[in-house]
């Protein structure tokens, strides 16, 4: 880390925190509302095998935080706000988590129940299978780094080291998220054999990469503050894939999470932030009402009524920057 950024982490955003000072951020914008995303809470980080959880102390001090600066809403109440131009007193945010860790399940959704925050989680409807490995396929390329490091993992003919291809740096998972659904699924169950990763990941806390399954998630439902939208079935990135396979992906979820929780699910956050015009129109046919993206991909979104984006939580930084850049965000994030 170098010393400018040291000293922002450690000095700058906590003075601008104590002093109230990073309101003036969020008060420079004219937007009022912001949709804030998640991954995983966990009791004990570790940042080495994934930049996705954040640590159970500091999702606690967010927590506080949001609750006391924030209007918390629902993201359907969003939807309805930014569609019929409600306008508001004060500034709002929604809550979102992806993927489906059990993680959400076990630490976040107790902490989420009692400062009774409205939260949507988008679930990656793979969790209701069986599954060899309980996991994401990141995730089994980040245990497949963890262990391999500095080791020449070649694939397709391609030397990765440390994840990388030299000299074009292109980066593994870039590489195989590029590919058809067939292939990718091959390439990464070659490295699941080739690298023992099914016992290699059970040596890597459970909380950091462990799904929910079917059951888990039946009762995940049912608290009063979560609501249940599509991540795509298989993670994806729809907006690389055809156009045949994202419909695929967008029914098999749609009806594998509906059958599982006996819930409507009409939202859809994009795996990767990965989307297209046409895979928008498709979501809509298919029954998705309200689309989430990360930042938007296509020239319309800014006026397509259907979609929305989200601020990510980095969880490789401190709790006063991760504030500091949620008012900031209302900037260039944010929307009425």
């Amino acid at each position: 880390m170098n010393v400018t950024k040291k000293l922002a982490r450690n000095v700058v955003f906590p003075a601008l925190i104590n002093l109230g000072l990073e309101k003036r951020w969020r008060d420079k914008s004219n937007h009022t509302i912001l949709n804030i995303l998640y991954h995983g809470v966990v009791e004990k980080n570790n940042l080495a095998f994934s930049p996705r959880h954040i640590s159970c102390d500091q999702f606690i001090q967010h927590l506080k935080y949001l609750t006391r600066e924030f209007d918390i809403i629902s993201l359907e109440k969003a939807f309805e706000i930014y569609r019929t131009k409600q306008p508001l007193k004060r500034k709002t945010i929604t809550v979102s988590f992806d993927d489906g860790y059990l993680n959400n399940l076990e630490v976040a959704m107790p902490l989420l129940e009692e400062f009774n925050v409205p939260t949507t989680f988008f679930i990656s409807s793979i969790c209701t299978q069986e599954m060899e490995i309980r996991a994401l396929w990141t995730d089994i390329i980040a245990c497949l780094n963890y262990f391999h490091r500095d080791e020449a993992i070649v694939i397709d003919g391609l030397d990765f080291r440390n994840m990388l291809h030299q000299p074009e740096r292109l980066h593994l998972l870039e590489y195989l998220k590029g590919k058809s659904p067939s292939d990718r699924d091959q390439l990464v169950n070659e490295l699941i054999q080739k690298y023992d990763l099914i016992s290699k990941i059970h040596q890597i806390p459970e909380e950091l990469w462990k799904l929910q399954t079917g059951d888990e998630l039946k009762k995940f439902a049912s608290s009063p503050v979560v609501t249940l939208g599509s991540h795509g079935h298989m993670h994806y990135n729809l907006g690389q894939i055809s156009v045949e396979d994202a419909t695929k992906e967008l029914k098999t979820s749609k009806a594998l999470l509906e059958e599982t929780t006996e819930k409507e699910i009409n939202m859809i956050a994009y795996p990767d932030g990965s989307y297209s015009n046409e895979v928008k129109d498709i979501a809509e046919q298919l029954g998705y009402d309200m689309q989430l993206a990360v930042k938007y991909q296509c020239a319309d979104d800014v006026t397509d009524l259907r979609i929305l984006p989200r601020f990510g939580i980095a969880v490789t930084t401190t709790y006063e920057s991760n504030m500091f850049f949620i008012n900031k965000a209302f900037n260039t994030l944010g929307f009425n």
